[in-house]
């Protein structure tokens, strides 16, 4: 295995990360979108939007560190022009801009997650929402690692896990969190992936945090 920062590895894995099935991804996607459900949100802002796959759903703009995903991303309809290379923790929008921001499978990338979360804090209007999601600080405990297979290597993507009280930031109060494990629903994805004996032990632990957070 060959450990590699994100901004290298998301440029090797950008051409394929949408065709990658990802347990991960799909429990994440599973879970929040019933949250999404009781939000109707007029502006959005997508941190760590990657290849779009949230700016599909919810509209607004995206920003990601890797010019790679968002190459990707902005060829996709609808997206060209809604995109913008920034890093999490200088982003190029205006002070309580929306009412929504999400960043999903992101932050534990970012080196610096304070100065990350206060910028997630300060684009927010008063009243607006911060959906996190990330890797499980117990699945990072237990040697799970964020990978990806290129031309015959398998890559492992620089990931630091925290918990929600290590991202605890002036101006955004926790409102629920919800600790989720691989479930049935992704069983398939570990058959297709040829790891059906690994599906098992991933379900006796939770995979993925995610958090909604209010800006006060």
């Amino acid at each position: 295995m060959i450990a590699i920062s994100a901004t290298e590895g998301y440029r090797l894995w950008a051409d394929t990360w949408d065709a990658t099935p990802s347990p991960i991804v799909a429990l994440e996607e599973r879970s929040l979108t019933p949250w999404l459900a009781e939000l109707r949100p007029r502006r959005v802002v997508d941190v760590g939007c990657g290849t779009g796959r949230w700016m599909a759903r919810l509209g607004g703009v995206g920003v990601d560190a890797s010019p790679a995903m968002l190459a990707v991303a902005g060829a996709k309809p609808g997206l060209r022009g809604r995109v913008a290379a920034a890093d999490a923790v200088a982003l190029p929008v205006a002070t309580a801009c929306c009412d929504l921001t999400i960043c999903a499978l992101t932050l534990g990338h970012v080196r610096d997650r304070a100065a990350a979360m206060a910028e997630l804090a300060r684009i927010l209007a008063p009243g607006g929402t911060l959906l996190l999601t990330d890797f499980h600080p117990a699945a990072a405990a237990h040697g799970w690692r964020r990978t990806f297979r290129h031309g015959g290597e398998v890559y492992e993507l620089e990931n630091y896990a925290y918990t929600l009280g290590e991202v605890s930031t002036d101006g955004l109060r926790l409102t629920r969190f919800l600790q989720a494990p691989i479930g049935e629903p992704e069983r398939v994805l570990f058959e297709r992936a040829g790891r059906p004996h690994l599906f098992d032990e991933a379900t006796r632990m939770p995979a993925v945090l995610l958090s909604w957070w209010t800006r006060v």
